[in-house]
């Protein structure tokens, strides 16, 4: 019986330590994912720069899970699971090897800037077509 019970625990502990390197390194799982119908908070098919830098807040809360910072390398991981195209090299900033959330938002209302249209709106078609990855000639 002793020897079924230390096989039992040591299975646990087993199951246990896995778990917990898997949450230790899950950072880029690919739970981002782009949708410009989820940044149209008001589904009018057109994005304000207030739905754009609320969804940008989403994304960051997603990919960050709390940290201060993410590792560029995460980043450039989670962005290309995520269809995104955005260059998590351009967006450290201060090229400390992370993206702080000041980084990541500057970034996105860098490119919310360059596509919004006279009334300061873009379309959720100019924003599948930009943010959406295929062409990664990113500028900065």
């Amino acid at each position: 019986m002793p020897t079924i019970a230390k096989l039992f625990l040591t299975a646990v502990t087993l199951t246990f330590a896995a778990g917990a390197d898997a949450q230790s390194n899950d950072f880029a799982t690919g739970n981002m994912h782009f949708s410009a119908a989820e940044m149209d908070a008001n589904g009018d098919h057109m994005i304000s720069k207030d739905e754009f830098m609320q969804y940008g807040e989403k994304m960051w809360s997603m990919m960050s899970k709390g940290a201060a910072t993410i590792p560029v390398h995460d980043a450039a991981q989670d962005f290309a699971r995520g269809n995104m195209r955005f260059s998590a090299k351009m967006m450290d900033a201060d090229h400390d090897g992370t993206i702080s959330k000041e980084e990541f938002m500057a970034y996105g209302e860098k490119k919310f800037d360059k596509m919004k249209d006279k009334s300061g709106m873009m379309t959720t078609s100019d924003a599948t077509k930009n943010f959406s990855r295929g062409n990664m000639h990113d500028s900065k």
